[in-house]
């Protein structure tokens, strides 16, 4: 076995010299050591020789050890090719001699690494595709080591595209691919259930374990609707029942959001959950800990986290009230299972609402925003979640979430930020970039959504078009599910400020039949205002435009 692996050793060290430089197709045409090779070990002697005297002796064999792991060739091959032959037969060899039946290699999180180092360790493993019995097993990120194919090879042809390169790639090299499931609505409320259990208890309590093994078997047939009972947590723990209530009754309430919003991801769940246990962590730190409810807290999360721009527009209001209570809320809340907000009869066709609590009318204004956020039914399925947050005080739960851009922000995940920074950009950027959108995960995309969206509202002035416009347009064009989101951005822009390029370019992005009817409705509306009278007349011919399928 030991001369097995010292010949093996001896095919590594000639492939360590191959593959430094950009000498290995020199070595497989010619069989001979690139002039990038040379200069390398070269250099390597050159270094030697200069740092003579300031060497410390026992740096010696270390520096020739260097050396040597350059210029030792293989006994038998004398080209690449051959090496690369020679080399899998003596690894086969070796497995032979040991009795080895079968060798895993198991490779977990290969999509957090570099790039670089990513794809060279893909091509480490390119050597043993074809010996027996040895297989490795790569638990990685698709969609990241795509990304990585495309940074190592920046310079592909434009005909040929990135994107089939990278998936060309992934396919030749990964022979049995295995795609792990996302978690469905019933297999969510188990896992959060689970979390939230053992943040309580500790994972290593009795009563805990028998509730993990529960789960298990549930989740392991979850199209029955089998799941983990509110008598289950109960018992996990008898002293701390009411507080094992309260976050079971949590769970069933979050979980369908977070399974849609995260669109089942493990890790993104958990991570939400961690947030929110640091932010009660924090709070209690800060002495303020009683004035912090769990469900209160989760429930304005789950607005920071999926709707990003109604969470700013609340929390500034929360803020800015004596009380810290939200008016817009209490009628959200009173109306949020209609598609429009409510009215008296006293009151129609005059322009304002009344709520429902209350009593105290609206101006048109609050009517136009509260009817803009009812648009969406991500938010009219949140609005029905326990508990009311109108008669709640905010404003500590605003105060606590101001970590949320280092704790709970998703964009530092998969290189979106970088992905947000090109489609903020030129137009010729942007067009590069739309490969790279069209293969992002529909999670992926409403987090890259969300983050344009922030800095298109962040700019205020829509005279111009804002950075980031253009950028939501191609991500609406590939992911459909976005488009309605899209035409609701457009219309909560006052007409007023607006400039011509609001009506254009929609023709390509906005597709899908009832984003496209209200598109037209949105931009028919600005041709019959009149204080913007350049912005009516070109949306007049916009909405033409558009019914005739004209961009």
């Amino acid at each position: 076995v030991k001369e097995k692996a010292s010949k093996l050793l001896r095919r590594v060290n000639w492939l360590k010299l191959a593959k430094r430089g950009s000498g290995v197709a020199f070595n497989a045409l010619t069989g001979l050591p690139s002039p990038d090779q040379i200069e390398i070990a070269v250099g390597a002697l050159q270094r030697l020789g200069q740092d003579a005297a300031n060497i410390d002796g026992n740096e010696i064999p270390g520096k020739i050890e260097e050396i040597a792991g350059f210029l030792n060739p293989a006994e038998d091959g004398d080209n690449l090719p051959d090496t690369i032959h020679q080399f899998r037969e003596d690894f086969k060899d070796l497995l032979n001699e040991a009795k080895i039946k079968q060798l895993v290699v198991l490779i977990d999180d290969l999509d957090r690494c570099l790039p670089t180092t990513a794809i060279q360790t893909l091509e480490a493993i390119r050597l043993f595709l074809f010996v027996p019995k040895s297989a490795f097993v790569i638990g990685a990120d698709e969609a990241m080591i795509e990304y990585a194919v495309r940074q190592h090879f920046p310079d592909l042809p434009v005909a040929s595209g990135p994107l089939p390169y990278a998936r060309n790639y992934l396919e030749k090299l990964i022979q049995v691919p295995f795609r792990i499931p996302s978690l469905g609505a019933q297999e969510t409320r188990i896992y959060v259930t689970l979390l939230l259990v053992q943040s309580i208890v500790g994972d290593d309590h009795d009563g805990f374990e028998k509730l993990l093994v529960k789960g298990k078997d549930s989740l392991r047939e979850p199209w029955h609707g089998v799941s983990v009972s509110q008598t289950d947590v109960q018992k996990v723990d008898e002293s701390a029942k009411n507080e094992l209530n309260s976050v079971f009754v949590l769970a069933q309430q979050i979980a369908p959001i977070l399974a849609e919003g995260t669109k089942g991801n493990p890790r993104q769940i958990k991570r939400f959950l961690n947030a929110l246990l640091v932010r009660q962590v924090i709070a209690k730190a800060r002495g303020f800990s009683e004035q912090i409810k769990q469900p209160v807290l989760a429930k304005l999360m789950l607005a920071e986290r999926f709707q990003p721009d109604f969470y700013e527009h609340v929390s500034m209001q929360a803020m800015s009230a004596n009380d810290g209570k939200v008016s817009d809320l209490a009628v959200l809340e009173s109306t949020g299972k209609s598609q429009k907000p409510k009215r008296t009869g006293k009151d129609k066709g005059k322009g304002k609402i009344t709520d429902k609590g209350s009593g105290r009318e609206k101006a048109t204004a609050q009517q136009s925003e509260i009817t803009k956020w009812l648009e969406r039914d991500w938010l009219k399925r949140w609005l029905q979640l326990e508990p009311e947050l109108a008669t709640e005080d905010l404003r500590p739960y605003v105060f606590v979430a101001r970590d949320r851009r280092s704790v709970v922000s998703a964009l530092a995940e998969g290189g979106l930020e970088t992905l947000i920074a090109k489609l903020c950009g030129a137009q010729l950027e942007i067009r590069a970039a739309e490969p790279e959108v069209k293969s992002l995960s529909a999670a992926d995309a409403g987090i890259v959504f969300n983050g344009l969206r922030e800095r298109v509202l962040g700019v205020g002035s829509f005279v111009t078009a804002p950075g980031g416009i253009d950028g939501l347009a191609i991500v609406a064009k590939h992911h459909a599910h976005l488009q309605s989101e899209v035409v609701a951005l457009l219309d909560s822009f006052d007409p007023k400020d607006l400039g011509l390029w609001v009506v254009r370019g929609w023709n390509e992005a906005i597709t899908e039949k009832q984003a496209r009817g209200k598109l037209i409705d949105v931009i028919r509306g600005w041709g019959e205002q009149n204080e913007n009278t350049l912005l009516k007349s070109a949306a007049l011919s916009a909405v033409s435009a558009l019914e005739g399928g004209v961009s």
